[in-house]
């Protein structure tokens, strides 16, 4: 989950973009980013069957997102945001 807290990993930052695109949520790096690339970890590891339900539950923690600015404007600058279309697709909400 990374080396110290408030440290955001490209596992973070990957969990947080696909979860923004698909679903247009924004999740904050330091709680709920790293918790999400977790739980899609556990699901490409096969801890987790992809084909069964999950409760992921976003508690809040936005205002976090202002504290990391810059994190992300340098990862957004240095990839393209295309998801792969091997990527989990996260799907729900309301």
């Amino acid at each position: 989950m990374g080396p110290d807290y408030g440290v955001v990993t490209p596992g973070c930052l990957e969990a947080m973009a696909v979860l923004a695109r698909t679903e247009g949520i924004l999740v904050d790096p330091s709680y709920s980013g790293k918790a999400l690339a977790g739980l899609i970890d556990h699901i490409r590891s096969g801890r987790l069957d992809p084909q069964e339900p999950v409760v992921f539950v976003h508690t809040g923690g936005t205002p976090a997102l202002f504290a990391y600015n810059e994190v992300f404007s340098e990862q957004i600058a240095a990839r393209s945001l295309a998801m792969p279309a091997d990527q989990p697709q996260v799907t729900g909400g309301c």
